[in-house]
């Protein structure tokens, strides 16, 4: 059997080497002239698995270490009796850590109030659902637009996007489509986007084509009057540099990065190729069996209990440092430099991972509502 994996994918040479000829390569970088011969194709969401990309090989299985499958021409995959299977909800308590700290950074900057503010979340799947449970339980009120989902009921209310679009914080998580009812493709447009109450945070980490990357620039170049976490851009990895200069938080798409992610990823694509080729052998999800690491929390000199929890989130995920690499890029090396960042911080873990020590921190401060807020977040706590 020949195998041609992205070289990215966590596990991979362990996973399948073993099954027979494996070769590795950088996803973008794989044409139809490497997939020629090939029996199975593993990729990630960089690599656009289509007509272009199959039409004459010998591929009948397709994994994606991802949860969205845009890069998928399904038509086409489906026409051709070539199976293709996904990773869905393996990255999803990744992007939320990765919004919670995100905002954690716009707090120390004093660019965040999140007291009294109401959350609009886009999407009320595997991402939006975690979302809104790790915010409840932070206190905050949460709105939430899913028109598939409202559809079938639940416990939540549900209400339309423009209403969603009033809420004094935005987060987007749907897929990205282009048919059918409701289409996320520049969901929000140069009209909504205009519309946006000034003060309003907008976060986008879900597919950067969910929002119109060019009337975003336009609002914010003209008002500066929003405040913008874009994780999720346009023509990636070429982004939109005048918009990253604009934007207050902007990372390479690296919202759902982490080893726990990874490993989730990796073993549910390895056990859907174990079943497809018939082979026998048994599958762990090794994440999180490692050892906790303990974290010694630097003292901090906030007071309001909020402001305290970004203190954490802060020290445990530097959303500042990833940041501020990607704006270090010249315009020229830009494409370069996004794949370069994504790989670097791929040892990253989820708060699960950490026990924290909050030994220099007052009593006053180590208050039972943080120590609970904490824990719903996954962190575990060393005793005192």
């Amino acid at each position: 059997m020949k195998i041609l994996a992205d070289a990215n994918i966590v596990d991979v040479s362990a996973l399948y080497e073993k099954h027979g000829d494996l070769r590795l390569m950088s996803g973008r970088e794989i044409k139809a002239a490497d997939v020629a011969d090939v029996d199975a194709l593993l990729v990630r969401s960089i690599t656009k698995v289509n007509e272009a990309l199959l039409a004459g090989s010998k591929v009948q299985f397709v994994a994606t270490a991802t949860s969205g499958t845009d890069h998928f021409d399904w038509p086409y995959l489906n026409q051709h009796g070539i199976a293709a299977v996904s990773a869905p909800g393996s990255n999803a308590n990744a992007v939320v850590e990765f919004c919670l700290a995100s905002f954690a950074e716009l707090i120390a900057r004093g660019k965040l109030a999140l007291a009294g503010k109401t959350v609009g979340i886009v999407g009320y799947g595997n991402v939006g659902s975690r979302l809104y449970k790790a915010l409840s339980s932070l206190g905050l009120q949460c709105k939430v637009c899913d028109p598939f989902v409202a559809q079938h009921g639940g416990d939540i209310q549900f209400c339309s996007l423009d209403e969603v679009l009033t809420c004094s914080i935005i987060s987007l998580h749907t897929p990205l489509t282009t048919t059918g009812p409701h289409p996320t493709y520049h969901m929000l447009d140069a009209r909504r986007i205009e519309a946006l109450p000034p003060g309003t945070l907008l976060v986008n980490a879900g597919r950067g084509e969910l929002l119109d990357g060019t009337a975003l620039r336009r609002r914010l170049a003209r008002a500066a009057d929003l405040t913008t976490i874009i994780d999720c851009w346009e023509n990636e990895p070429t982004i939109d540099q005048e918009l990253l200069a604009l934007v207050d938080i902007g990372t390479p798409h690296i919202a759902g990065y982490s080893i726990e992610a990874k490993r989730s990823a990796s073993a549910r694509n390895y056990a859907a190729f174990l079943k497809h080729f018939g082979l026998n052998e048994g599958v762990q999800d090794s994440a999180g069996l490692e050892a906790v690491e303990v974290m010694q929390v630097a003292a901090s000199s906030a007071s309001a209990p909020l402001a305290l929890l970004a203190a954490v989130l802060r020290e445990v995920f530097g959303v500042r440092d990833i940041d501020a690499a990607l704006r270090a890029a010249h315009a020229g090396s830009s494409a370069a430099v996004f794949d370069r960042i994504r790989k670097e911080i791929s040892q990253r873990r989820e708060f699960a991972h950490f026990q924290l020590s909050l030994q220099r921190w007052s009593d006053a401060q180590r208050t039972p509502v943080l120590l609970r807020q904490l824990r719903a977040l996954g962190f575990k706590l060393q005793e005192q």
